[in-house]
């Protein structure tokens, strides 16, 4: 029964790590459709006149995907927690947990940059 829970453990530990991959794959996915929406120069006039909201719009939506990968981090560890873990494991997740937070911001950072260009 010990080893079942264990494996119950491990697989939804599994899925937490593929929600956050999906959750950095729709922030990108978001930040690069607003970045085209501004390149394209149909729509470029629409939007320029609520610049200011879809800035900080796009900067809480980095905010709260953000907050939601550190806490879907903590549950994960919480379910590896009576599994040994080697030092090469610990070391690799966390620096691919980093780098998913990279990509948010700098996705998000982009579009803001881009935002604030074409309004001044």
């Amino acid at each position: 029964m010990k080893q079942f829970r264990e494996s119950e453990d491990h697989v939804l530990a599994d899925r937490l790590v593929n929600y956050s991959d999906a959750m950095v794959t729709l922030a990108f996915i978001l930040s690069s459709g607003l970045g085209l929406a501004i390149a394209d120069p149909d729509t470029l006039d629409t939007i320029a006149g609520a610049a200011a909201g879809i800035v900080v719009g796009n900067a809480l939506l980095g905010v709260l995907f953000s907050s939601l990968l550190v806490t879907l981090r903590q549950w994960e560890l919480e379910l590896r927690a009576g599994v040994v873990l080697s030092e090469k494991y610990k070391l690799y997740t966390r620096r691919i947990n980093i780098a998913r937070h990279v990509v948010i911001w700098l996705s998000i950072t982009q579009t803001v940059a881009v935002m604030l260009s074409i309004r001044v």
